[in-house]
């Protein structure tokens, strides 16, 4: 055998008799008690660790079903709380408003149709009783509302339309109030001592050269109509805010085995009568489909 092949022989064995030595030696380490503990310990940890986890995720799941049940509570209070204050508007001053306007406005009509047919003289003055008492703008809470339902709860469709559309007729209340009472404080001072001239403007008949003024029915139809449709959009939203609540409580229930906050229930029963037709607003719920 020539050196070279020897050398190479040599180098072999002694690399088989190390990988061997180095295997057993491995093996006889992987099936030490102490190998099997700490693979033990460690494994344990990683299963511990896990679990806290599991753990953490689920008290925080908890702590934010429980905190958006408590904002939704907050809105539907918010809610309830426009939805009244536009009730008591009604009751108080609108509904009569509408009402004392609509039947002085039908008998000047019929006044004028009586002078028209010769049964009273052309001269006669029609006589009624003005209702110049100005009403005060409501500063409902709708910023308020919005931040609540906007940043706080997790809802998507109708309910955000119901909240967005509430703050506008809320503002356009407003707006109109502003403009009767300007009207009226106009109308005292430019009649205060010859009002045989108001009738046109008060009740929006031809004057003049043809003219109309509709400024101050205007007003009065568009104050009745807003603060329907404040009572409607507020009573609605406040069902659907419940509905929201409670699909989160039950939510809560089925999770964890526990019983959740009550969810607020607002019932308008009593103000039925004052509650307008839903009939009215058809085409607005067709057109915003509710989304929980």
């Amino acid at each position: 055998m020539a050196t070279s092949e020897l050398t190479q022989f040599l180098s072999n064995l002694c690399s088989s008799i190390t990988n061997f030595a180095t295997w057993e030696a491995t093996k006889n380490l992987a099936n030490s008690a102490f190998t099997t503990s700490l693979i033990g310990s460690l494994a344990g940890a990683f299963a511990g660790a896990v679990a806290a986890q599991q753990i953490a995720e689920r008290g925080k799941h908890r702590e934010e079903l429980l905190r958006e049940i408590r904002n939704t509570n907050a809105a539907i209070a918010i809610a309830f709380g426009i939805c009244n204050s536009l009730l008591a508007l009604k009751k108080q001053h609108v509904k009569d408003l509408k009402t004392r306007f609509d039947a002085q406005k039908a008998a000047a009509l019929k006044f004028q149709q009586k002078r028209k047919n010769g049964e009273i003289q052309d001269d006669a003055q029609f006589v009624f009783q003005t209702d110049l008492q100005t009403l005060q703008a409501h500063s409902l809470p709708t910023d308020t509302l919005r931040a609540i339902v906007f940043e706080r709860l997790s809802l998507v469709g109708r309910t955000l339309n119901l909240v967005i559309t509430l703050a506008q007729t809320a503002q356009s209340l407003d707006d109109s109030v502003e403009k009767r009472n300007a009207l009226i404080e106009r109308y005292k001072t430019e009649f205060a001592n010859d009002n045989r001239n108001l009738p046109p403007l008060y009740f929006g008949f031809p004057y003049g050269e043809g003219h109309v003024n509709l400024d101050y029915p205007g007003t009065v139809e568009a104050i009745y109509n807003q603060t329907n449709d404040g009572i409607f959009f507020s009573d609605l939203l406040c069902k659907d805010l419940h509905e929201h609540g409670q699909h989160l409580a039950d939510e809560f229930k089925k999770k964890f085995k526990k019983e959740a906050p009550r969810v607020n229930k607002i019932d308008f029963g009593t103000a039925a009568e004052l509650m307008p037709d839903e009939k009215d607003y058809t085409d607005w719920t067709r057109a915003f489909v509710k989304k929980v």
